[in-house]
């Protein structure tokens, strides 16, 4: 007898369980429609949430939360203010597990509910805009105000990070694992994207 392979199938049917009993069925669980916390740094900003170059929702002024439909389509975040140049965050519509349990509660029909209404698919629950002055006076300047925004984002991700460990539990560990790897990944990227910003940055001495 595989013992390494019964332990894995153990793990198969843990992971299934536990998605049958927390999410059940997207459709069911989290409805059609989700919210979206925006927020700008600074605050104060006008954003549009576009999809497909239709408006469907505006956050005026930030930061504030804005309904949104669920879809496998991304959907564009564009914040303006006086003072700064437009700037544009996607936030990409990821798949949420919620199929395995309507597997084993809808069956076919009610992945296929799911797939077209796209209840199966979520968008992150917050997003962060940084807003760029027009210039800066110098280039040291331009770099005290971007270690600002790195030690935020930073500090932020952290904090989630802490979070989602002090909630964790021995029975859901890997669940926890992959889910602050996520975190870290996006504040990676999120880290990146602001250097470009910070070598883009115009500087006009005064």
């Amino acid at each position: 007898m595989d013992f390494g392979k019964l332990a894995g199938l153990g793990r198969l049917v843990m992971a299934v369980a536990l998605l049958a009993t927390t999410a059940a069925c997207a459709t069911v669980v989290g409805g059609t429609t989700q919210e979206v916390y925006v927020e700008s740094d600074p605050a104060g900003a006008e954003c549009k949430i576009d999809r497909q170059g239709a408006n469907i929702g505006v956050v005026k002024p930030t930061p504030g939360r804005v309904s949104v439909s669920r879809s496998k389509e991304s959907v564009i975040v564009s914040c303006n203010r006086d003072g700064y140049e437009q700037s544009n965050e996607v936030l990409v519509s990821s798949f949420t597990g919620a199929t395995v349990g309507n597997l084993l509660l809808g069956g076919v029909v009610g992945i296929v509910v799911d797939a077209a209404s796209g209840a199966n698919n979520k968008y992150p629950e917050r997003v962060m805009v940084v807003l760029t002055p027009t210039s800066f006076p110098s280039d040291a300047a331009r770099d005290a105000h971007f270690a600002g925004i790195q030690q935020r984002l930073e500090a932020g991700a952290k904090a989630e990070i802490d979070l989602v460990n002090s909630r964790c539990s021995s029975t859901n560990r890997e669940l926890c694992t992959i889910e602050a790897k996520q975190i870290s990944d996006a504040r990676d990227k999120a880290l990146a994207d602001l250097d470009r910003r910070r070598l883009a940055a115009k500087v006009v001495p005064g």
